[in-house]
């Protein structure tokens, strides 16, 4: 036997055994693994030192026939057995919208963390993109409203899952979207509303269930402890990453986002940062090394617009700016003068801002005679000013913005007036989301015409 063979022959009988039978190793299949056991059975022992006879051989066709008794076996063996092995499969990586979880290591922490998880997890559902029979994109999303009329629940996630993939604000077309709700069971979700500026889609789903709703917190949570819930499609379990509110700009073009230490993938898009009181405080985005998440005080007034008008009414200034304590230190030294504010990043040619006069390096500390200091707080700021203008019947296609700026060049205060435009789409944010990398495409079909 040649010294390979010696060496595997070796390996196979060092197996963990059960009722006589090797078990199968990593990346061969039980059938193989049980087969080869036959083979061994029937197999002579080695030649000893001193026997002079041959040692008999296993001939081709009494090969074949093992292997087609083996194959008949698989075939008939009991469904559980088959049901497991499918279930093996299904629950594999089909996307890079994987699972997280770091709150299993029984740590006091985590022990804490985990109890928040599974009151929150009561209102977090998972929701699936579908397209010509081919899933598009898994999310997570939240409860935050019901109809008790038509049985139906609204569910709040992110524009990501219903995106298309070649394009910004674009639809996916033929879009089906089904939801996977805390008891397990899958439904048809119906599209609601949808705002690519805010990345938020709302989605319908009816239920003879009545869904507990998540809690929004209505005001800017700059720092504490946090968790970020999610839902995973395949299997429905809940999922959940503990981390910390950081003073850290978002990586995406969105001025109103803040960021946790929470470590989540894509398939927490969509679902709710929560407090250690249960509380949602905003809905986690993803990026490679922190979570972007947008506040609620920002989330509820975009729903409250919706639901007055049908959109969402928000001025477009030309602006791009962060918080003071966000900024290098390089950076900062230029503004000791102001302790409080939003340091302005880049003011776009010809925009609003521009023709008001203001300028990349000044600092916006007032705003409709309310003092700044973090990004939601103007956008929530922008959005009330809005409201009041349509409440009075005032607003046209101008909304008149007053703000107060320190000006970088001088640290003087100067008050402000801009006459800025009712947002369209050419002044969207831009989102930008990894795209899928399917590995069995045929399993992605297979799921959904299984929900049918």
């Amino acid at each position: 036997m040649p010294l390979d063979q010696d060496v595997e022959e070796e390996a196979r009988r060092k197996r963990p055994r059960v009722d006589g039978k090797p078990l199968a190793q990593d990346g061969e299949s039980v059938e193989r693994s049980q087969m080869e056991a036959t083979d061994a059975r029937v197999a002579p022992e080695k030649e000893s030192p001193g026997c002079s006879l041959p040692a008999p051989k296993l001939s081709e066709e009494m090969r074949d026939t093992f292997r087609r008794i083996m194959t008949r076996y698989a075939a008939n063996r009991p469904n559980d057995a088959r049901k497991d092995r499918r279930e093996s499969v299904d629950c594999c990586n089909l996307t890079v919208e994987t699972e997280f979880c770091d709150v299993d290591d029984g740590s006091f922490r985590s022990c804490k963390a985990r109890k928040v998880a599974v009151l929150a997890s009561k209102s977090v559902v998972s929701l699936s993109s579908f397209s010509d029979g081919k899933r598009i994109r898994v999310c997570s999303g939240f409860i935050m409203g019901s109809d008790p009329c038509n049985n139906s629940s609204k569910i709040l996630t992110s524009a990501t899952l219903v995106r298309s993939l070649s394009t910004q604000n674009i639809l996916i077309p033929d879009l089906k979207v089904k939801v996977v709700l805390p008891n397990g069971l899958t439904y048809d979700g119906l599209i609601s509303m949808v705002d690519f500026h805010y990345n938020l889609v709302v989605v319908e789903v009816k239920s003879n269930e009545k869904l507990p709703e998540a809690v929004l917190v209505d005001e800017v949570i700059k720092k504490g402890a946090v968790l970020a819930i999610g839902r995973f499609y395949d299997h429905g379990g809940v999922m959940c990453a503990h981390g910390v509110i950081r003073k850290q700009s978002s990586t995406l073009d969105c001025s109103e986002l803040l960021v946790s230490s929470c470590h989540t993938t894509m398939a927490g898009v969509g679902g709710p940062l929560v407090n250690y009181s249960g509380h949602v405080v905003g809905m986690n985005f993803y990026g490679e090394n922190h979570t972007p998440f947008l506040p609620t005080v920002v989330i509820i007034r975009s729903l409250d617009h919706w639901k007055s008008y049908g959109k969402i009414i928000r001025p477009w200034l030309g602006l791009f700016y962060t918080p003071l304590d966000m900024l290098p230190l390089r950076v900062l030294e230029k503004c000791t003068y102001v302790n409080k504010g939003l340091y302005i990043l880049k003011v776009t040619e010809g925009s609003p801002a521009d023709v008001a006069g203001l300028c990349v390096g000044d600092v916006l500390i007032e705003c409709a005679g309310k003092v700044l200091s973090t990004a939601p707080e103007l956008g929530a700021l922008l959005l009330d000013l809005c409201n009041k203008q349509m409440e009075s019947n005032t607003l046209e296609s101008n909304v008149t913005v007053e703000v107060v700026v320190r000006k970088q060049k001088n640290g003087r205060k100067e008050r402000k007036t801009v006459i800025a435009s009712v947002l369209s789409e050419c002044n969207y944010y831009s989102w930008y989301d990894p795209l899928p990398s399917y590995k069995d495409k045929e399993m992605v079909t297979m799921r959904f015409m299984e929900s049918y």
